[in-house]
């Protein structure tokens, strides 16, 4: 990505199934799949079309199957035939979701960096 130079926190390439609910909506919620992910945000593709700057509702799982809740909106949108893409930019992540999200991320650093 051009601008991976430009971002605050690194991402690492993370592929998991992401619950998605529109905040407010009740019990109507979408899945997607997580591309990749940093402690600020996720990129999300999913077949469904979300409204840019709306918020939402995120929930998945780490490999170890501590589940990570989160709030966010979508920043960027890239939409082709069959799915949507989109760069979710997080509000707030639940207070016990952060610390093991963010531990998550610096061991997968660790590994690539051999």
């Amino acid at each position: 990505m051009l601008n991976e130079n430009r971002r605050k926190y690194p991402r690492v390439i993370y592929s998991a199934t992401v619950n998605v609910k529109a905040a407010g909506a009740g019990k109507i919620s979408y899945h997607g799949i997580i591309k990749n992910i940093s402690v600020s945000g996720l990129a999300l593709e999913i077949e469904n079309e979300l409204t840019a700057g709306a918020g939402y509702i995120f929930e998945f799982y780490l490999p170890d199957k501590n589940i990570i809740k989160s709030k966010g909106k979508p920043v960027w949108e890239l939409r082709s035939k069959n799915s949507n893409f989109y760069g979710i930019e997080f509000s707030s992540i639940g207070f016990f979701s952060k610390p093991k999200l963010k531990r998550f991320i610096e061991d997968k650093l660790r590994e690539m960096q051999g």
